[in-house]
């Protein structure tokens, strides 16, 4: 299964949405839904990636360290958090139980249709079909479940980890859920760079505009310091770029 027809199955249920729907989805779980929207240049993730400090957990380019932060990554996903501090706390709970309250089905339903993918996994297509038979504030949560589950915290192409359930329970509850997503983005560049693959795949989205945002913009929608006030997702896509790089022009462009 492609990974490119998940995004664009997400997307058009998106953009299928009127705008009181997707009002109603920002409420509840901030602007990650755009993240459908962001294409990474693997490229500049390639390259990045090599002038990661596992370390001291920054990026050195040319003698100056840039650290991710969780007040960046919060104020990218634009969600109205009750407390910035207030981070998910991964619990030792059934997680088939929650999933099932989420999809509508029976425990055991949710049971038989799950599938190992380095841990449980519950099948893009089993969601889509849970969402043709939900409305309302369900719709909404399963939505969100599979943007998180297919583009935030991809495990498998077409699968999405049932552990993803909690997490989603406690974003309703107004969990932060930037310092999961900045965790999850440190752990893959230590593993990626001590294995010294370039690839790049856990939370790229956000990875990459965090990056970009540093180059110059050619059209100045997009402001490089977030302000909370601001959408800088929205204002990034609506933004224009200089065009992307190859691998050895990227590493010219960071090196000085």
């Amino acid at each position: 299964m492609d990974c490119r027809k998940n995004h664009d199955e997400l997307k058009g249920i998106w953009q299928s949405w009127d705008e009181a729907n997707k009002m109603g989805f920002r409420d509840k779980y901030g602007d990650v839904a755009q993240l459908l929207f962001v294409k990474p240049d693997d490229a500049l993730l390639r390259v990045t990636v090599c002038f990661w400090d596992p370390t001291y957990r920054c990026f050195t380019f040319n003698e100056m360290d840039m650290v991710l932060t969780i007040k960046e990554y919060s104020t990218l996903l634009h969600y109205d958090f009750r407390d910035p501090l207030r981070i998910y706390w991964k619990r030792n709970v059934d997680f088939r139980g929650p999933l099932g309250n989420l999809m509508e089905l029976p425990v055991d339903m949710v049971k038989a249709r799950l599938k190992d993918k380095n841990g449980p996994c519950i099948s893009w297509f089993d969601i889509m079909d849970a969402m043709g038979n939900t409305s309302g504030d369900r719709h909404l949560s399963l939505f969100a479940f599979s943007v998180y589950g297919l583009i935030v915290f991809p495990k498998a192409v077409g699968f999405v980890s049932v552990e993803l359930a909690d997490f989603l329970f406690q974003i309703k509850k107004r969990m932060n859920p930037a310092p999961a997503i900045l965790a999850k983005t440190i752990i893959s560049l230590n593993f990626i760079r001590r294995k010294g693959d370039g690839c790049f795949l856990e939370c790229a989205q956000l990875l990459f505009i965090w990056m970009k945002s540093y180059f110059r913009c050619l059209y100045k929608r997009f402001r490089q310091l977030f302000f909370p006030s601001t959408r800088p997702i929205e204002e990034f896509l609506e933004s224009e770029w200089p065009p992307n790089q190859s691998i050895k022009e990227w590493f010219r462009t960071l090196v000085h």
